[in-house]
């Protein structure tokens, strides 16, 4: 990987320039040689550029040889000077608290002249070592060029926030797709189609956007997607499908056909390959259908593959031949591509035009990739661009070389951010956090390429820009909109591979190329570390990423040899290994930046982690025995990334008793996931530090969660006070847990500590459980940025401040509180419409057993001569105006919330009152959703779920025939229930009915002359249980009104295949092969 060099020589430069000028290169004598040193680097760094370019153009393999001396010279000099570096930052450390002889020793006046010496004469071999490369870079006569040419095209700043991938050209192929999987008229009771194209064309991308329609989505009981890159291993398949590590198959086809449950499914197969073995594939697929589960009628399986050998016999039905896009559809997608929004297309020359098109022969992933480069360029630069660089058609033997132009117009750090990555194996979800930890602990991220800004806001452009140019894709965001995991396609993931050479190895079970070069290795593979002692590297002593991705047998002895002979790594990753202790030589790994040992057994780190000065990133979430951190932690003075997990993500470590004393002065913090107030201060009160640790650590952002066991009674509301949360600018999210506290005789006391944790407005999402106060601050109200709030478990709150004029607010969940009667106890009186929860999406209420309604009716409210049923008209009102879905849970005293007209999503009542969806069922029109259009009452829900509501006999008529969008209607448990009235013209939309336990429902429509069971045309799964006699007789009676041959007696469960078969084609005019299932009783 050669042509990140330039990227590399430039921060040795920087390096030696801040050595040079510490107190300690002058009296350890090294002030004159670094400074030749870095002189000597700097005259190299000025020919890298054209020495790469005339070793791809003319393949020289002089030149390349040249370039592979340096490298292995560049990087010794990197270690060198790290070394250095670590001495100064442990020197500087040493001054001021006293400090144990042993280290008093090791830095005395003696043993630092002994040290000099030996760093000089390093530096002296090494300067040696770069004159000679010097020299011999004369005989091939190199250009100079002080800076890279990337500069000289301004990159142009892009965001991808606002940018929704959208598919073009490829609405016939989706359906065709679509129509195979919604037909119900195929012989077999699992149908196979398989979508057959070459690399780049789009086939995941047709099968994802298929995967996720919505009338598929409704059409399935069961969908599944599982990326195969490989053969037809019927193992590894129906392991990734079941989620299992079980070599048996047939206890994985058992556990499969559980997770199943006879339902129909759609079972998505992405990326199938040839294995090139003969006759092979054929018989290996005919055993892998064979253990898939075959009982449901109508269940689907889409294969995408580049072999057509694949295609041909996995395929029931002809295989679906993808295309290149046609020549309009692929000038609409470089258009969307290569000209933001607002830039003229119009004026791009026809013959320019003509030739993109037909170059790129149709393949988006060419089109998207050259489209974002060509937009860099100068428009008088294109034609010459596209006769000179780009192919005159793509295949698949030349796509690697047309994409690395993309590759080729990155700036040198962005290279070597991308080539990391082909440690990942195929089809990985990459953690886009993690990911730019990895860029920043190698060094490919720095204070030099980061403008000013903090090294993870670099990260993050770095990686927007490379997501920009189509390097990565299929982007995962967590609900306030972060990015969250991303992919690469495979071709893109051959690039990666291809450019870092020997230097990113992944091993794999087929075998592996480790040699000398080798820098970066990740192991996809199980590794029995009790038998692989010493662990087996020809690069161990230069290795600088180390991952162990899947777990296997550990063995303490592993320590002792990692720590042994793998003295440079700069990355380890040993999650989810079983460790039980990590042993005080981890200290030798002092060039470590990145340690991740999350999921592991350990009860304790060593003391002597606290000596890894440079480590940046530690993660320990998700080590559930941890019970504390290290004694001076603030030694980690440059210590970034702490994650000890959090409820939020189920990872915490749920033992950790206490923070240390000192964290507070790890000021660089911008991940602490977690912070622990400890029970019980005494005796160890000198080394555990409390909340006011917090005070200085200004830079934390993302999510923190507080963690509140015990309080010291004295002192804690100053200490709360002084963790200034208020400072906190950059926190998106705040949980604040209380636990097992016992305060019944300090109630007043929680409200002052709770009040003292005032967030800054700026937090977007707040979750407080396990409250014992009796008020909740008003500040919660002036926090006008908050996204979601989630309150739970509060004894004794009876009143929250209202939450209605937050204008960002989307998500609202308020569970278990015992006393809270009202939502909001200022009353309805001066609420805007236009200003009430104008963005709330999702509200939950669960187990408030006293909660009576949403405000309290206050005495100024009462006026005289009007009665108490006309004010509470009034409160109910009004309307959430956005609100997408709604769920009551255990709160039966709750008869009064304001409406909800405008439901989308599910509504699921259970244990509660029905007067809430009467109330809005019979709300009078007009009626308007937040853009202003007008809109029946629930007429886009598409789920509703009512469950044992105890005050229900029937619901409204008139709010029945607005359900036109429901898809499925669920009832379970409800005694009181009579009548359904559905409407004459039925549900079109219905998809499932589920009555169940209603022993006194006898209709289920709306008059006598209807009959008991409305037309339903759309229905798939209907099951009528536990309810009345004549409801089942009925369906027998009018069936036989109707003349329909196939049934007298009405009890489904007892019928014939062929009976119900008539009965769906005669009364719901939909064929049984739609129906999935099928269960009527009394």
């Amino acid at each position: 990987m050669a042509d990140v060099l330039f990227h590399v020589t430039e921060e040795i430069i920087n390096k030696l320039g801040s050595l040079t000028t510490q107190e300690v290169a002058l009296w350890w004598g090294l002030k004159d040689q670094l400074r030749k040193l870095s002189d000597t680097v700097t005259r190299i760094k000025a020919v890298i550029q054209d020495a790469e370019v005339k070793a791809q153009n003319k393949q020289n393999q002089q030149i390349e040889d040249w370039l592979k001396k340096l490298r292995e010279v560049v990087y010794d000099a990197e270690d060198l000077l790290e070394d250095f570096s670590t001495r100064v930052l442990r020197k500087q450390l040493m001054s001021g608290n006293g400090v144990s002889r042993e280290v008093r020793v090791f830095f005395s006046r003696s043993n630092q002249c002994v040290y000099g010496l030996r760093m000089g004469h390093r530096v002296e071999s090494l300067r040696k070592r770069l004159n000679d490369i010097e020299v011999d870079s004369k005989r091939f006569n190199f250009e100079v060029h002080a800076s890279e040419r990337y500069s000289l095209t301004v990159v142009k700043e892009q965001t991808t926030s606002s940018e929704p991938e959208v598919i073009v050209g490829r609405e016939g192929d989706k359906a065709v797709i679509k129509s195979f999987l919604l037909d119900s008229n195929y012989k077999d009771n699992v149908s196979v189609i398989s979508i057959i194209g070459m690399g780049g064309l789009g086939k995941s991308t047709l099968a994802q956007h298929v995967f996720n329609d919505k009338q598929i989505e409704s059409h399935f009981a069961m969908k599944h997607w599982f990326c195969v890159l490989g053969g037809l291993d019927a193992r590894k398949i129906l392991k990734g499908l079941v989620g299992r590590d079980d070599d048996q198959l047939e206890s994985l086809k058992n556990e499969l056909e559980k997770k199943f449950e006879k339902k129909k499914y759609l079972l998505v197969l992405d990326d199938v390959w040839d294995d090139g073995e003969d006759g092979l594939d054929g018989e290996k697929w005919d055993r892998l259908k064979e253990l898939f589960p075959r009982d449901a009628v109508g269940s689907k399986i889409v294969v995408t593959t580049r072999s057509h050998v694949i295609a041909k016999f996995t395929s029931t039905v002809a295989p679906h031949v993808l295309e290149g896009l046609s020549k309009d559809k692929s000038w609409e997608l470089f258009k969307r591509k290569a000209f933001p929004q607002g830039q003229d297309s119009d004026h791009v020359d026809e013959k320019i035009r003509k030739e993109i098109v037909e170059r790129c022969c149709g393949v988006p992933l060419v089109i998207k990739a050259i489209a974002r480069l060509m937009s860099l360029k100068d428009r008088a630069q294109w034609l010459s661009f596209i006769v000179n660089e780009l192919p005159d058609s793509i295949r698949d033997d030349n796509i690697i070389q047309t994409l690395k132009l993309s590759y080729i117009a990155l700036p040198s750090y962005m290279k070597h951010c991308f080539a990391n990555c082909s440690l990942f194996p195929k089809g990985h979800s990459i953690d886009v956090k993690s990911l730019i930890w990895f860029w920043i602990a190698q060094g490919f991220v720095t204070s030099s390429n980061s403008s000013g800004r903090s090294l993870e806001i670099a990260g993050l452009q770095c990686f927007e820009n490379l997501l920009w140019r189509s390097f990565f894709h299929e982007v995962k965001r967590d609900d306030l909109g972060n990015i969250k995991s991303c992919k690469m396609h495979d071709f893109m993931h051959d690039l990666a591979t291809h450019v870092a050479g020997f230097e990113n190895t992944k091993v794999e079970l087929r075998g592996n190329k480790i040699n000398n070069l080798t820098r970066h290795i990740l192991f996809d593979m199980k590794l029995d570390l009790s038998q692989q002692i010493p662990i087996p590297l020809p690069c161990a002593e230069r290795l600088r990423t180390l991952v162990l991705l899947q777990d296997g047998e550990w063995d303490g002895r592993a320590w002792e040899s990692i720590c042994r002979d793998f003295r440079r790594l700069r990355v380890l990753v040993l999650s989810d290994w079983g460790i039980e202790e990590v042993p005080p030589l981890l200290k030798k790994l002092k060039h470590l930046k990145y340690l991740d040992l999350s999921k592991n057994k350990m009860e304790a780190l060593p003391h002597s982690i606290t000596n890894l000065v440079n480590l940046l990133v530690l993660k320990i979430n998700g080590c559930k025995y941890l019970k504390e951190l290290p004694r001076g932690i603030n030694k980690l003075i440059n210590l970034r990334h702490l994650d000890i997990g959090c409820a939020l993500d189920g990872d915490i470590c749920d033992s950790l008793e206490c923070m240390p004393r000192g964290i507070g002065k790890l000021t660089s913090l911008q991940t602490l996931s977690c912070f622990v107030v400890a029970k019980n201060r005494s005796p160890k009160s000198k080394m555990v530090g409390g909340l006011d640790e917090l005070s200085r650590l200004n830079e934390l952002r993302g999510s923190l969660e507080i963690r509140v066991k015990g309080y010291e009674k004295d002192s804690c509301i100053s200490e709360f006070e002084r963790a200034k949360l208020e400072d906190k600018q950059y926190l998106q999210c705040l949980t604040i847990t209380w636990r097992d506290i016992d305060m019944d005789s300090d109630i007043d006391l929680y409200d002052k500590l709770l009040q003292s944790l005032q967030p800054n407005s700026s937090l977007q999402e707040l979750r407080v459980r396990g409250y014992e106060g009796m008020r909740f601050p008003s500040w919660l109200s002036s926090l006008s940025n908050l996204v979601r709030i989630r309150l739970d478990a509060y004894t004794r709150l009876e009143h929250i401040p209202p939450l209605d004029g937050i204008p960002s607010l989307e998500e609202l969940l308020i569970c278990s509180m015992k006393s809270l009667e009202y939502i909001d106890s200022e009353g309805v009186g001066g609420k805007e419409v236009s200003k009430f929860f104008p963005s709330l999406k999702k509200l939950v209420i669960r187990y408030c057993p006293s909660l009576k309604g949403w405000w309290k009716k206050s005495r100024g409210e009462m006026k005289d001569g009007i009665d108490e049923s006309t004010i509470e008209e009034e409160l109910i009102m009004l309307c959430f105006p956005r609100l997408s879905s709604l769920t009551i849970e255990e709160c039966p005293n709750l008869t009064s919330i304001p409406l909800f007209p405008t439901l989308n999503e599910y509504l699921y009542l259970y244990k509660s009152s029905s007067m809430p969806l009467q109330q809005t069922m019979k709300m009078k029109p007009p009626v308007y959703s937040s853009s202003s259009s007008f809109i029946r009452p629930l007429s886009n829900l598409t789920l509703l779920h009512i469950r044992s509501i105890n005050d229900m006999e029937s619901l409204p008529e008139v709010g029945l025939q607005n359900l036109s969008s429901l898809q499925q209607l669920e009832i379970r448990d409800c005694s009181r229930l009579k009548s359904l009235p559905l409407h004459g013209q039925g549900m079109p939309s219905l998809q499932q009915l589920i009555i169940y336990g209603c022993p006194r429902l006898k209709s289920l429509s709306e008059s006598k002359s209807q009959g008991m069971i409305p037309y339903l045309p759309s229905l798939q799964q209907l099951r009528i249980d536990g309810c009345s006699e004549e409801l089942s007789k009925g369906w027998g009676k009018e069936s036989s009104e109707r003349k329909n041959p196939f049934c007298k007696e009405m009890a489904l469960d007892r019928l014939s295949t062929t009976a119900i078969k008539q009965a769906c084609e005669f009364y719901f005019k939909i064929s049984f092969e739609s129906i999935w299932a099928v269960f009527i009783c009394s």
